[in-house]
């Protein structure tokens, strides 16, 4: 019985459960919530911060941003590295980024005629309420086709909390004020377009039926957001602008940015309030850096990364293994290494009420049944972008059997299809040759759905002119188009005895006609014409009689043809044109009898780094007795206009000039400086061309590519002859 009862007891000690306490398990990682602010450029900073993290092996579990915070956390959240972040703010012009239309050598060509009237892009729709303006003051097309590339590689992905780090962006809703939190139903170039939409400066985005903008004016440092994201330990990168000193607020564009600051900082502050010890908060030194200094990238991201070491020793404390952090990459970047190029196999025209979508796939010429990429998809969406019908272009890619649909979605213009433009020109020599001329376009485009356009152009200044011309293609995309037009000019012009002006005259053009053009794409076109003129000369002032023949009243016809690929007309590097014309007059008995006009012209410009030289030639006949006139800035510098007056006459000019804007620090107004050297012979008729009749000139000039045309301060002088100091707005003649 004892061996018994000790068994049992040996048993029962071995069946009771042990107190001892269970071998420790490793605690787990807190959640790291990275929070990015909005500010513009110095938002680059964000990729420095991103290189430390990389570099430290801190993780990140989620992401919540505002405005270009946005832009860099959703493109890492996407897979990109902070390398090819950094590299892609280095390769990116930023200028282009946020130009007002296309480049000027993609233009439509009824755009690029516009160019040498020195018209304002900017236009004003004409409505029964009055004029409307623009919703943004800044082109936004070729940042949202930056976005949909950066956004690409997950553009199946319609919750952002899906992404490889949950994501989301702010935005603010313009019709209520409130937050909107993009996270799902959205694909991730929706939410960084959305995010960092400036008011005033682009326009809002339109997004389940509401109007959204920069999430920075409720919500710049979303700090509450990655919280309700999970994040237990939350990084959070404020580069938000500063308030501007007392004595910056200067003007009414001071005071807006002002505005917006100020609603900024206030919800900045409430955001850091948040923050706990447990946080790091880093604030990369950008005192000397703008919002707006795009140039500076390099900079910009320097910052950030020295602003993030100098915190090195807390965000190491978050670190993990190289071994689980590799782990982390491998599974954050998965999607971007898997992106291939597919077919497309359909293309589909979306959201359009005025504008014809077949004039929008007359521009699309993608190969079928062969993989394209991005950069071939958006070259194709650019084109359609140029036409000028529309305020952006935006598209997708739709999984199909066989490859992908691509569906393109294009914004109409918000001020409509009935619109006003200013534009003009000015120059003067400070004394006696003066010339100024104010001019207004009305163009009513898609008046038809073959894209039918009404132009009514009228000019004052020292160029009286009327016209109106419709434009009407065969159809929607078609190259041929038939041009009835009407035009009423007049132009003063002295009459000169040496240097010395004895007389004044007007000459009087007034014609119809009724034209035939082929378009060459963008490239050019070739245009004939048939139709009635009437032009004469009349004495103003002077006792000098109009020289005889110097009327015509008869039928007429009319060639045209022009190349065109320059980027632009006032200060080009790039591109060329090419331009001939020929006009027959047809008079009857008592006129000036049969006559032909004809013009000749050839511009290249060569570029070698900032250093330009644009050569070009230009030669003409005229019907009128003084119809060919030289003088002015860079038509002979020094002497004045209509000095040098034939019926025939040629001009050859080299202008040299390097881009200085260099000097000028942040400005970001391209400036130039340069010389000219010009030549030019005006003949009467029966007269022969020889190189002793060609008068010389040369000038030195400064200048700059503006807003509202290219500008020229110059001194030039005539060898032999005057000198002049000149103003010049618009293009040289």
């Amino acid at each position: 019985m004892p061996r018994l009862i000790a068994l049992l007891v040996v048993v029962l000690i071995a069946c009771t459960p042990s107190r001892a306490q269970p071998e420790e398990q490793p605690a787990a990682r807190p959640k790291i919530g990275l929070v990015l602010s909005g500010g513009g450029a110095r938002g680059f900073a964000h990729i420095g911060v991103l290189k430390v993290l990389q570099e430290l092996h801190v993780p990140v579990d989620v992401i919540a941003a505002t405005s270009m915070g946005a832009i860099a956390g959703g493109a890492y959240a996407a897979g990109y590295t902070p390398r090819a972040l950094e590299q892609l703010v280095q390769a990116t012009d930023w200028n282009t980024i946020f130009a007002r239309r296309a480049p000027r050598a993609d233009l439509a060509w009824r755009l690029k005629e516009d160019d040498y009237r020195n018209l304002f892009t900017f236009e004003l729709g004409v409505k029964e309420d009055g004029l409307t303006l623009p919703r943004g003051a800044a082109g936004a097309q070729e940042l949202g086709l930056l976005l949909r590339a950066l956004g690409g590689t997950v553009r199946d992905v319609n919750d952002l909390a899906q992404l490889p780090i949950p994501f989301a962006a702010m935005a603010t809703d313009l019709a209520t004020g409130k937050l909107v939190v993009l996270q799902k139903g959205a694909s991730l170039s929706t939410a960084m377009r959305a995010s960092m939409s400036v008011p005033g400066a682009f326009a809002p985005i339109d997004y389940q039926g509401r109007p959204l903008v920069d999430g920075a004016l409720v919500r710049n440092l979303p700090v509450d957001i990655a919280r309700q994201m999970g994040a237990d330990i939350v990084i959070a990168v404020n580069v938000g602008t500063p308030l501007l000193p007392r004595d910056k607020l200067t003007d009414v564009i001071a005071v807006g940015q002002q505005m917006i600051n100020i609603l900024t900082e206030q919800n900045v502050e409430r955001s850091l309030a948040q923050l706990t010890p447990r946080d790091i908060l880093i604030t990369p030194d950008l005192a000397d850096v703008s919002a707006g200094d795009f140039a500076k990238g390099e900079a910009i991201v320097a910052a950030g990364e020295a602003a993030a070491r100098a915190l090195a020793d807390r965000l190491a404390a978050l670190a993990v293994s190289p071994e689980s952090y590799a782990r982390f990459e491998h599974a954050r970047s998965a999607r971007l290494h898997a992106q291939t190029p597919a077919p497309i196999v359909d293309v589909r025209v979306e959201g359009l009420r005025t504008v014809n979508p077949q004039s929008v796939l007359a521009d699309i010429d993608l190969p079928r049944n062969v993989p394209v990429d991005t950069a071939q998809v958006q070259r194709q969406i650019r084109r359609v972008y140029a036409s000028g019908d529309f305020e952006s272009v935006s598209y997708g890619l739709l999984d199909a059997p066989g490859g992908r649909v691509l569906v393109v979605t294009p914004m109409e213009k918000s001020w409509g299809y009935n619109t006003l433009q200013l534009g003009g020109s000015l120059q003067t020599n400070f004394s006696n040759d003066n010339r100024f001329d104010l001019l207004v376009l009305h163009t009513w485009s898609w008046l038809n759905r073959a894209g039918g356009t009404w132009r009514n152009e009228l000019q004052f200044g020292t160029i009286r002119r009327l016209g109106s011309e419709f434009l009407q293609p065969f159809a929607a995309g078609s190259h041929w188009l038939a041009v009835p037009r009407a035009r009423l000019e007049r132009e003063s012009f002295d009459l000169f005895s040496g240097r010395r002006a004895i007389a004044q005259f007007e000459s009087r053009e007034q014609f119809a006609d009724l034209s035939l053009r082929y378009l060459l794409g963008s490239l050019g076109m070739v245009q004939f014409g048939l139709g009635h003129a009437h032009t004469e000369m009349r004495l103003l002032t002077g006792s000098t009689p109009p020289p005889p023949g110097g009327r015509t009243d008869g039928a007429i016809a009319r060639g045209q043809f022009m190349l065109d690929t320059l980027d632009a007309v006032g200060y080009p590097r790039s591109g060329y044109s090419l331009g001939a014309g020929i006009t027959y007059y047809d008079g009857p008995p008592g006129s000036a009898g049969r006559k032909t006009a004809a013009q000749v012209s050839a511009t290249a410009p060569m570029t070698y780094g900032r250093y330009t030289l644009v050569a070009s030639v230009a030669a003409a006949t005229s019907n009128q007795a003084w119809g060919v006139r030289y003088g002015g800035l860079f038509n002979l510098s020094g002497t004045s206009r209509g000095e040098l007056a034939g019926s025939s006459g040629v001009l050859v000019r080299g202008v040299f000039y390097r881009n200085v804007s260099d000097a000028f620090g942040d400005i970001r107004m391209p400036i130039f400086g340069g010389a000219s050297l010009e030549a030019a012979a005006a003949l009467a008729p029966g007269e022969a061309f020889s190189w002793s009749e060609f008068r010389r000139a040369a000038s030195l000039f400064f200048g700059a590519e503006s807003p509202v045309g290219p500008l020229y301060f110059a001194l030039g002088k005539t060898f032999g002859g005057s000198s002049a100091l000149y103003f010049l707005w618009g293009r040289p003649q």
